[in-house]
Formats: C-alpha cells, sequence, structure tokens
C-alpha cells in the first residue's frame, strides 16, 4: 500500500489544528473566567498575561498550519517552505506547552490562596457565632 504523503501531511495538520483551537477556547474561557473573579484570586493579572500569550501563539500556530495546507510535500519548490513552516509550528507548539504549564501553575497557586481566603473566611463567621 503506498502512501500519499499529501494526504497524510494535510490529516495531521488538520487534527493538529484541531487541539490548537481546543487549546485556544480553552485559554479564552479562562481569561474570561480571570476578569470575572478578578477581585477574588490571586495572580489575575500574571493568569491573563500568560493564557493571553497563549492565545496570541494558538492563533500563530492555526496560522502556519493554514500556510501549510496550501502547499504539497512532492513539488521541489515547496519542500524548502514546508520545512520552515514545520519548524515555527514545532517552535510554537512547544512555547505554548510552557505557556499551558505556567497558567496551570499560576491557577494552583490562585486556587490555593482562593481556599485559604475561604477558610479564614468560615473561621471567622464560625467564631463570630
Amino acid at each position: 500500500m503506498d502512501i500519499d504523503i499529501n494526504k497524510y501531511n494535510h490529516r495531521k495538520n488538520i487534527a493538529t489544528a484541531c487541539a490548537l483551537l481546543a487549546c485556544l477556547t480553552v485559554n479564552a474561557y479562562m481569561i474570561a473566567y480571570t476578569v470575572q473573579m478578578d477581585e477574588y484570586i490571586e495572580y489575575g493579572d500574571a493568569i491573563k498575561g500568560v493564557c493571553g500569550a497563549a492565545i496570541f501563539n494558538c492563533i500563530w500556530g492555526i496560522g502556519t498550519i493554514v500556510a501549510s495546507l496550501c502547499m504539497h510535500m512532492e513539488k521541489k519548490e515547496h519542500q524548502k517552505k514546508l520545512d520552515m513552516v514545520a519548524t515555527w509550528t514545532v517552535h510554537s507548539n512547544f512555547a505554548l506547552f510552557c505557556l499551558s504549564i505556567a497558567a496551570a501553575v499560576l491557577g494552583h497557586l490562585s486556587f490555593v490562596a482562593l481556599t485559604e481566603k475561604m477558610d479564614a473566611l468560615m473561621a471567622n463567621s464560625s467564631a463570630g457565632n
């Protein structure tokens, strides 16, 4: 069975674009949540900054995928461009991976701080009764 390299490349890129769209949606939700809860959570500005950078990175990654879908791997003139686009996609996905870890750490720290605030409020309200 011969594999059509262009068909394989297009399917792989579309799957990657779907994952990037899911990541874009999650980061947009995190920014909306942080804006709503800004007065209650710690590190709100940092979370918004990291998620905003992740959103721009997702958009860049989707742009590189769209660029690669416009090219054919079998054409000699497209091969160097495809290699460059693939390198950009790898770099943007790695940066997105790092930003996602940073957002998870900031979210955890924010949740721990919020839990401590809620525990302190519960202790104050039970001491007052």
